[in-house]
């Protein structure tokens, strides 16, 4: 019998998530799905969730044994959904839930560079995209390679205060673990053995933490955009191509030409003054989620 997954990293976007569920994985009492971000359960988000059926989300547990005493995924929009969370604790309502934050302001700018990355954004310079938001709302300039348009809507993704009030509404306290990246980036020891415990399974003496997904950028937009997302009229020939290497075979190649193309980068500095306004349009959020946290982040200001 497949096992039932137990515990969910819900989010947020560019906040830690990716490197937690790295850390997690090698433990030998852990379960992690191989496919990270499924969105399964996040059924508002269009198309852009990997797996469609119940049937193809128990597959992605099916390696895991009776050693494995926590079953998990990471998702990092389901903080983001409005549905997801609720259909979580329907399908297992005594899953224990990871969201982990970081500035707003800081989050957004990161998470614009990772969607120009993925293709999902086409708008390089985040100023411009971040006022295009009012018109993407209304399905003007949308990137046409994006799957689901609410992921270019920075001022919602940043939502943190309103999201974990959401969260906490669905989901007992006991059973959620909220991580501030501060304390992540601080300390991921410590906060990784937190996390242990909080899953209750035993401390596997890690202590080694390297930095994991650092910002990227392609050095050939084209070729990213052509790799990741074919041209209608190419696609016919790419499934042909598909069926000829096998699907496994052509990802490998994907993947390759994908690293090659890469390069990692820190992102220039946000204007004074652009980040004098995001730090105001996120203001009431920090505030909400500071006492939600009982924490002190006026160093987010």
């Amino acid at each position: 019998m497949v096992a039932k997954p137990n515990f969910f990293i819900v989010g947020a976007p560019k906040c830690g998530t990716t490197a937690l569920y790295e850390y997690l994985r090698p433990h030998p009492n852990i379960f992690m799905s191989k496919v990270k971000e499924p969105h399964f359960f996040a059924t508002d988000l269009g198309s852009y969730p990997f797996i469609k059926t119940l049937e193809d989300y128990t597959d992605l547990f099916a390696g895991s044994t009776s050693t494995h005493l926590s079953v998990g995924e990471a998702s990092v929009y389901y903080l983001r959904s409005s549905t997801a969370i609720s259909n979580i604790r329907e399908f297992n309502p005594d899953a224990k839930i990871i969201a982990m934050f970081r500035n707003p302001v800081d989050m957004v700018y990161s998470l614009h560079s990772q969607l120009l990355y993925w293709s999902e954004e086409t708008e390089p310079d985040f100023e411009t995209a971040w006022r295009l938001q009012e018109r993407r709302r209304q399905g003007l300039d949308l990137p046409s390679s994006c799957r689901e348009p609410q992921l270019v809507q920075y001022a919602q993704m940043g939502q943190f205060g309103t999201q974990t009030e959401r969260l906490l509404s669905i989901f007992p306290r006991q059973q959620v673990k909220l991580i501030l990246f501060d304390d992540f980036a601080g300390s991921p020891q410590r906060v990784y053995e937190d996390v242990i415990d909080f899953l209750g399974v035993p401390q596997d003496n890690r202590n080694e933490f390297p930095r994991i997904n650092d910002n990227k950028r392609a050095r050939l937009t084209w070729l990213k955009d052509f790799i990741r997302r074919p041209p209608t009229g190419l696609r016919r020939a790419y499934h042909r191509v598909k069926e000829t290497v096998g699907a496994e075979r052509l990802g490998a190649i994907k993947k390759e030409i994908l690293t090659l193309n890469t390069v990692t980068e820190k992102r220039p500095a946000l204007t004074p003054a652009l980040r004098a306004e995001l730090v105001d349009a996120f203001r009431g959020e920090v505030a909400l989620l500071s006492r939600i946290l009982n924490r002190n982040l006026s160093h987010w200001g």
